[in-house]
């Protein structure tokens, strides 16, 4: 080989080397900038959560509150902890589809989700309005890893701290982005409903699962 046959194998290396560095570079900082504008998401979803909450409190009414032909469940339903690691206990919720059986805990905070669900916003539990609870997506016995196995027309138990429990029918599925907050809403027209969020794999979108109260 000539030495100017070496020279142009020496630079297509060179031109290889740098064109790997940028390919590398180019993909390090889009991994960032992903990060940074998916915490930048997760902050805003915060803050407009604390508003929406705010904007749209609702009065519990216990004259409201009926069992509505779920005497089966009303009889073992009352004896549930007040408390989960010194964390207030707001009501039980139940899911025979995903053999889920849990605890509400009174408000989220980075420190709760990691116990169990948590109250995000909305009424008492079964109070008028919409009742927003979030969990994590861990797959274990308290948390909402398997709530993307639900369908329409599956069942949903929820029982307050007296005993009250009220039968919820899962009416909608759908995913959203963390700022996308009309989930949230507590327009209901008077009526009860429960909406249970989690994230999807990846954390990049929320899993919506909203329900309605059963009337027989």
């Amino acid at each position: 080989m000539n030495l100017k046959s070496k020279v142009i194998v020496i630079n297509n290396i060179k031109t290889k080397i740098i064109l790997l560095v940028a390919i590398i570079f180019i993909f390090v900082f889009t991994f960032l900038s992903i990060n940074k504008d998916n915490k930048s998401i997760n902050t805003n979803h915060s803050n407009l959560i604390v508003e929406e909450c705010l904007a749209n409190k609702e009065e519990y009414n216990e004259e409201k509150i009926i069992t509505n032909n779920n005497e089966e469940h009303n009889k073992n339903n009352i004896d549930f902890p007040k408390e989960i690691e010194g964390i207030e206990v707001v009501g039980k919720l139940e899911i025979p589809k995903i053999n889920l059986t849990t605890y509400m805990l009174a408000e989220t905070t980075k420190e709760t989700l990691n116990k169990s669900v948590t109250k995000l916003c909305g009424p008492k539990v079964n109070g008028v309005g919409n009742l927003c609870v979030t969990g994590h997506n861990y797959h274990n016995d308290k948390m909402f890893g398997n709530l993307k196995k639900l369908e329409n027309g599956d069942d949903i138990y929820v029982t307050d701290m007296k005993g009250n429990t009220i039968k919820y029918i899962v009416q909608d599925m759908y995913k959203v982005y963390p700022n996308e907050i009309d989930c949230l809403s507590q327009e209901t027209n008077g009526e009860r409903q429960i909406t249970l969020i989690t994230c999807t794999t990846g954390a990049i979108k929320r899993l919506i699962v909203k329900a309605i109260e059963f009337y027989d």
